[in-house]
């Protein structure tokens, strides 16, 4: 089973249908529906997503959007260790480093985000929506 984890970039694409992004986006989170991979988003980046949603949809919308799109991914816990961890890593973006460190403590095979550069660092390696799609499931 591949164990995926969303970046909150990602999953604003699709929650938000921001184009032109939406669609490879969009694509990439279906293929939770897979029995093959299992989908995980950041327990900081839920907050996150809520927080720039609410202002565009409002409170209600946006959390029948959130739950909506956990019907299909797991929370990875941030915890105190994960946020130690980021604090020390060489990510130069704070949020950027707990994403990382969240995959690395789940033992996420990928993480899916259109900012790649940004975990150029990472212990787990990011790809792009697209590169997702072409990636084989077993």
């Amino acid at each position: 089973m591949k164990l995926v984890l969303f970046d909150s970039d990602v999953l604003l694409d699709v929650l938000a249908q921001r184009q032109p992004f939406v669609v490879a986006s969009a694509q990439a989170l279906n293929r939770v529906t897979q029995p093959q991979v299992r989908g995980y988003v950041s327990g900081h980046a839920v907050t996150n997503i809520f927080y720039i949603l609410r202002r565009q949809v409002g409170s209600e919308t946006a959390r029948e959007l959130l739950s909506g799109l956990l019907q299909h991914l797991q929370v990875a816990s941030v915890t105190d260790e994960i946020i130690r961890a980021a604090l020390q890593s060489s990510l130069t973006d704070f949020e950027d480093a707990v994403t990382s460190e969240v995959a690395n403590a789940a033992e996420i095979e990928v993480i899916v985000t259109r900012n790649i550069s940004d975990f150029a660092n990472s212990s787990v390696p990011a790809v792009l929506p697209e590169q997702f799609l072409a990636l084989p499931l077993e």
